[in-house]
């Protein structure tokens, strides 16, 4: 009986601690918040060394916050001319003979401002004539002052990409030159900048593959030497997918400058991400324009360019630890009409019909092409619906499909074959529309493959869930549109790979209505009882003795 007893104690107690659970709708929040609205310690211009008849460098001492520095700001007679992370700067593209006027200030992420550093002034040198030699016995002498030398050279290869880090003995201009063979036929990268150590990272490689390189340094005073020529080798593939595009990549304009958001895939083999700017089109590869920002964070401030440049074309590339990079995710931005606010605010392209304003109100109910046959020349060959694949786990679909369901807390990739397009095309750009913001979305580049069988972007997570749709856009070289492929898709909760299982938590028997509660005790209690009866059942049959007394 006391066995019995404690049971249904211990019963009662958890049916009274189940039925607080249900009832209890009272709990505490606590939040923490504030404003950041301290600025940073100003900075001190430590030194401006000029270089070059066209080239100064400048050091400043690091700046301290409350929370973080994320930047400097560099002025030039009192006009800002760069934004950086670093510590230094090269100005380049001077005159030479003329004096030069600097100071930093430096900023957190809020974007306070500290006050402007000391100001240290230098003159450029005057153009340098060489002397006319006056025996031959002086012109080894001059070529040994002037000479080139080659500290140190390491290089680190990748599966897909490679990296030059160099040293010479005084500033130096580089130019890398690259190729299968000692023609150098891949292409070259030219530094505008005399410095005595360099880093060029090679992109676009073969894995496994051997390649001849050639590094030729110019001096200021125009002397130029080949400093080192020799080959390297690539890894072999031991990842064999791109990494992941970041997601939720927005542009918005402020003023004259655009701030830049994206948030980094969560996978564990991410190196860095590297955001290129150009004014002529989406950058197509790490190298194809201008790196506003490198590294881990999720935020750049792009300063002043929409005075220069409307639109501005922004892709961002993953790195993995491999070396591999991803397809990229793009962006553009319109300077702000001063006579009508409301335009532009740009977060996605190619979605809509006008240029200005990307974005739709209202998905597509069904899979639609259109192409503009007035710009297709006869070598040019668009995709079908049927053409472009979307893949998720084992799950494959077509843009003609019905009913389109994907995994919002999953990646997926989108995939063209290269024999389904063809002719004077240059872009091939992947939209998806946010699902909970009708107003937004997010591109994507269609990049090449290894194997060169088919135009792939690997599309992140969009966490959310509801309707979407995808949309394919392709440009010619004057980037324009030619081709647009959307269909609808509908972006579900759950992931592949929780599909065929089902895991309960404790907090679901919670859940259920509370008349289950009492009957799921009876049944305890009537199944103890019967344990209990049919053990002394079994006792009375070993002893019948006791059936006597």
């Amino acid at each position: 009986m006391k066995y019995l007893f404690s049971c249904v104690c211990i019963l009662l107690l958890s049916v009274q601690a189940a039925f607080a659970q249900v009832n209890s709708n009272t709990f505490t929040i606590r939040m923490y918040g504030g404003v950041d609205a301290t600025a940073p310690s100003t900075p001190t211009l430590l030194t401006a060394t000029p270089i070059t008849t066209s080239q100064i460098d400048l050091a400043w001492s690091a700046s301290t916050d409350n929370y973080s520095v994320a930047g400097y700001n560099v002025f030039r007679d009192g006009t800002a001319i760069a934004t950086t992370s670093l510590l230094s700067y090269s100005d380049t593209g001077l005159t030479a003979s003329t004096t030069y006027a600097y100071t930093v200030r430096a900023f957190d992420p809020s974007y306070n401002y500290s006050s402007s550093s000391n100001t240290l002034a230098t003159t450029t040198p005057d153009v340098y004539i060489p002397p006319t030699p006056t025996s031959t016995e002086e012109v080894p002498q001059q070529g040994t002052v002037a000479r080139l030398v080659l500290d140190e050279l390491v290089i680190d290869t990748g599966v897909s990409t490679t990296s030059l880090q160099l040293a010479t003995a005084r500033p130096t201009r580089i130019e890398i030159r690259w190729g299968r063979t000692a023609s150098y036929e891949l292409g070259y990268i030219v530094s505008n900048v005399y410095a005595k150590e360099h880093g060029v990272m090679l992109t676009d490689l073969e894995p496994g593959t051997t390649y001849e390189y050639e590094i030729v340094g110019y001096t200021p005073f125009g002397l130029e030497a080949v400093l080192k020529t020799g080959s390297f080798t690539t890894d072999t593939v031991h990842v064999v997918s791109a990494p992941e595009n970041v997601s939720r990549f927005l542009a918005t304009p402020q003023g004259d400058s655009v701030q830049l958001t994206w948030q980094l895939p969560q996978q564990e083999n991410v190196d860095f991400v590297r955001i290129v700017r150009s004014h002529l089109g989406f950058p197509e590869h790490p190298q194809d324009g201008a790196i506003v920002y490198q590294g881990l964070g999720g935020s750049a401030f792009d300063e002043g360019v929409l005075r220069q440049y409307s639109p501005v074309y922004y892709t961002a590339f993953v790195y993995d630890v491999e070396g591999n990079v991803s397809s990229g995710a793009v962006v553009m931005v319109y300077a702000i009409d001063s006579t009508d606010p409301q335009i532009p605010i740009t977060t996605g392209v190619g979605l809509s019909d006008s240029d200005h304003v990307p974005g739709i109100q209202s998905v597509v109910p069904e899979a639609t092409s259109s192409v503009v046959t007035e710009r297709l020349t006869p070598d040019m060959k668009m995709p079908e619906l049927t053409d472009i694949t979307i893949t998720q786990g084992a799950n494959r679909y077509s843009m003609l499909d019905r009913s389109i369901e994907l995994y919002g807390e999953e990646s997926f990739m989108i995939s063209l074959p290269v024999e389904a397009v063809a002719g004077n095309l240059k872009t091939i750009v992947v939209s998806v529309l946010d699902p909970t913001d009708n107003r937004r979305a997010y591109s994507y580049l269609l990049r090449i493959n290894r194997d060169r069988t088919a135009y792939e972007a690997v599309i992140p997570a969009v966490v959310v869930h509801g309707a979407s749709q995808i949309k394919i856009s392709i440009y010619d070289y004057e980037a324009l549109v030619v081709g647009a492929y959307q269909t609808p898709v509908m972006f579900v909760e759950g992931s592949s790979a929780a599909a065929g299982s089902h895991v309960v938590f404790p907090d679901v028997f919670f859940e259920q209505p509370l008349w289950l509660v009492p009957l799921i005790l009876l049944l305890l209690i009537l199944i103890l009882l019967l344990i209990l009866v049919l053990k002394r059942s079994r006792e009375r049959e070993a002893d019948p003795s006791e059936d006597k007394n």
